[in-house]
């Protein structure tokens, strides 16, 4: 199978850099490789979109198994101490495999980071769609974050001390958050949806990847979910409605 490349983040003219354990990224997001079967847009059988570069079910395994093994590494290990060896050996496939999917370790976290977003979309969109009220739609769609960053904690921790360390990493996650602020905002002004997300993201960080506070409080999910709701729903929904 062909080497993946990885495409740069918009905006970034850097040069590659040589791929290795240090997970400095040679480009940010997964493409195709030249001249493999199962050009991007193509779907299988199912009617399932097929990865770029992925053409058959053995190799679309053998990624998904990358990303999972990242998962564990990741959350077992921290993102800045993790080595492709390691989510190597963590997959049950060798070293050269990974490199037939992936540039670096921060390529690979890229795409973890996209499978969250895509992920969160989805369960933030469900309330909306099953007809709720505003509010109790938003309360599910905030209980659907943080249940979505308990589950990727490990990758998401990653991505946080990556976007610090890595330029052109943080271009891509920057890329990736402005598409779910943009959703948010809708006619609310940008700002104000910018800060509600990091309000959101760094609670989620906080209390899930760093294990809470170093105060005396009650805490459950429950709990956490019912005040980051109530928060966002005294922010969007602040004004009263027009009489009809």
């Amino acid at each position: 199978m062909k080497r993946h490349t990885v495409a740069r983040p918009r905006g970034n003219g850097a040069q590659p850099a040589p791929a290795g354990d240090a997970g400095t990224p040679g480009s940010a997001a997964m493409a195709a490789a030249a001249g493999t079967e199962g050009e991007a847009g193509t779907h299988d059988p199912a009617g399932t979109p097929v990865p770029a570069g992925k053409p058959t079910r053995k190799g679309r395994e053998t990624d998904e198994a990358f990303r999972a093994a990242a998962r564990k590494v990741f959350a077992r290990d921290g993102y800045l101490n993790a080595r492709i060896s390691d989510i190597a050996a963590e997959a049950g496939k060798s070293v050269a495999s990974f490199y037939n999917y992936y540039d670096t370790k921060a390529a690979l976290l890229i795409a973890l980071a996209e499978d969250f977003h895509t992920e969160a979309t989805e369960m933030a969109v469900l309330p909306y769609r099953s007809g709720l009220a505003p509010p109790d739609a938003l309360r599910e769609a905030v209980a659907g974050f943080w249940r979505t960053y308990a589950k990727r904690r490990g990758e998401l921790i990653g991505v946080f001390q990556a976007a610090m360390l890595d330029a052109e990493f943080l271009n891509r996650w920057l890329d990736i958050r402005a598409e779910a602020i943009t959703r948010i905002a809708g006619i609310d002004p940008v700002l104000t949806a910018s800060a509600l997300s990091a309000m959101l993201e760094h609670f989620c960080y906080i209390w899930l990847g760093q294990g809470g506070e170093r105060v005396d409080a009650r805490f459950d999910d429950e709990r956490a979910i019912d005040t980051l709701a109530t928060i966002w729903v005294k922010s969007v929904y602040w004004l009263p409605e027009s009489p009809a």
